[in-house]
């Protein structure tokens, strides 16, 4: 790894910064993180001589077609609070395999003041012609992988031509044998044959087939309960009758059936006959209701999901509980959808116009929120904490592995998990502080709650149904159903910011939730 160099004397010092990059199986990699960094280093010396020093080195060990990686990211961050005047790179594809995503860093890289030199092509981004170059070079990268992603799907495809399982997630009823491709497995092809028997013969829907199986005491292979969209999928799925599905294309496979095709078309003719798919039940117009995401069920904790149902010529829309939906293993009631949507909106509009509730309500958020800075403050440093010991141990690792010490495979999962951790570590840290950012409320007046009242019945009345359901979600936290009489609301308290819902009516006043 390179050493930061002090400050020379002649001339102005450029603050270097180095990104490197490899994948985990290092055995097909031309040069190491190690190489790389070291082969930056010795272009520093004689590009710059003493007059350069290292602000930091950033790296990743994980594909180029990804953008949310741990190293790029802290990069791209300290690139925007200007601490660094060139990112070095071995190669543009360490950055990104992806001409437009390649594009965008570049900008954004320029806007701050930050060049991107590569030490092996022949550009540099401070000039146009090193824009030029650059681009050129983004687009071979993003061929030479379109070319590898495209030779796997050849394979893949000349693997189903051949009735070979092309891979992915083993079929329920099978097992992988490494050298015979998909064998039977008793134990769930009696399962699988029940399945079709039940549907084909037995005339039951997949609603009574899911109940049954459940009632039953039988799981899928994760040993978790059945839902109807997993059994539409088995009972569709021309794998069990011997054959291969790639590309919606049909292939004789070199497995042996579970089924007949005798069966499998009945059920297949039967399936046409009925329209059972699950979004024949959902709402006609194909949109979601305004509380979708945020109305629970207080009996098994799951999402309230819309469905309707029709009496003569009338619609009726419904909230109605995702477990009975799928599984029949929850019993709550239905909720009318268009009377309960109704009413939390009168309730929200009711409470902007209530000035001493919401002065009250103002106060005791900024206290609270003022509470939880310095938690906040400690958690954040906590978690700086964790990603230097977690950048520490990746370190070692990778000085295991260039020393001999660790076998490639070891160090890549090893490295792999640590990354892993590290994202999610990052994520959090990202998470508090934008937290930390809102804790701040303005003070509250009377021509505000006028405003936000105006703004609210604006968008409810011309707004789209995302829009209106997006302002929803800045006011209402969570809808909690624990039957049709009971129901408990969590309200967000809006501020004096721009109110985000998508399209034009979002004019700079508004609402946005505190929290």
């Amino acid at each position: 790894m390179a050493k930061a160099k002090n400050a020379g004397v002649n001339g102005q010092v450029t603050r270097v910064a180095f990104y490197t990059r490899i994948s985990t199986d290092e055995d097909h990699q031309k040069y190491s993180l190690g190489a790389q960094s070291e082969r930056l280093e010795a272009f520093c010396k004689a590009q710059y001589g003493d007059d350069w020093r290292l602000h930091k080195l950033y790296w990743d060990t994980e594909s180029g077609t990804r953008m949310n990686r741990p190293g790029l990211e802290e990069m791209l961050y300290d690139a925007g609070a200007r601490a660094f005047d060139t990112l070095l790179v071995f190669r543009v594809d360490r950055l990104s395999r992806k001409v437009r995503e390649l594009a965008q860093m570049v900008d954004e890289l320029t806007k701050n003041g930050v060049a991107l030199k590569s030490i092996t092509e022949p550009f540099d981004t401070a000039n146009a012609a090193g824009k030029m170059m650059l681009q050129m070079l983004g687009v071979f990268a993003e061929f030479e992988h379109a070319t590898i992603v495209e030779r796997t799907k050849v394979g893949m495809e000349k693997k189903a031509k051949t009735g070979k399982f092309v891979g992915g997630n083993v079929p329920y009823g099978f097992l992988l044998d490494p050298e015979k491709g998909l064998v039977i497995n008793e134990d769930e092809a009696l399962i699988v044959r029940k399945m079709f028997q039940m549907y084909a013969f037995g005339r039951e829907g997949v609603h009574t087939i899911t109940h049954k199986l459940n009632e039953a005491g039988h799981r899928k292979r994760s040993g978790h309960m059945w839902d109807k969209r997993v059994i539409l999928h088995i009972i569709k799925n021309p794998v069990y009758i011997g054959k291969i599905r790639w590309r919606e294309v049909i292939y004789e496979g070199n497995h042996e059936p579970i089924i007949s095709e005798v069966l499998f078309n009945k059920t297949k003719e039967l399936m046409k006959e009925r329209v059972e798919s699950l979004s024949g039940r959902r709402f006609d117009n194909g949109e979601e209701r305004l509380l979708a995401g945020i109305i629970h069920c207080a009996s098994c904790k799951s999402h309230m999901v819309g469905v309707s149902t029709r009496k003569k010529d009338r619609k009726f829309p419904y909230y109605l509980c995702n477990k009975r939906w799928n599984t029949r293993s929850c019993v709550q009631d239905y909720v009318r959808a268009d009377i309960l949507e109704t009413a939390i909106i009168q309730d929200i509009k009711a409470m902007f116009r209530d000035e001493q509730f919401m002065a009250r309500i103002w106060e005791e958020a900024n206290k609270r929120l003022g509470a939880e800075k310095p938690d906040l403050e400690k958690e954040i440093a906590r978690i700086e904490g964790q990603m230097a010991k977690t950048r520490v141990k990746i370190d070692r690792y990778f000085e295991a592995f260039e020393n001999g010490t660790m076998k490639p495979d070891i160090c890549s999962q090893k490295v792999k998990d640590l990354n892993a951790t590290l994202e999610a570590l990052g994520g959090e840290k990202r998470e508090l502080e934008a937290r930390r950012e809102r804790l701040e409320l303005p003070a509250i007046d009377r021509e505000m709650l006028s405003r936000l009242v105006d703004k609210f019945e604006e968008v409810l009345a011309e707004g789209t149904n995302p829009q209106k359901k997006h302002l929803l979600r800045q006011l209402v936290k969570k809808v909690l159903i624990h039957d049709r009489r009971t129901i408990e609301i969590w309200y967000g308290l809006p501020n004096q910011a721009s109110v985000r819902t998508p399209g034009h009516l979002a004019p700079r006043a508004g609402l946005e939730p505190a929290t």
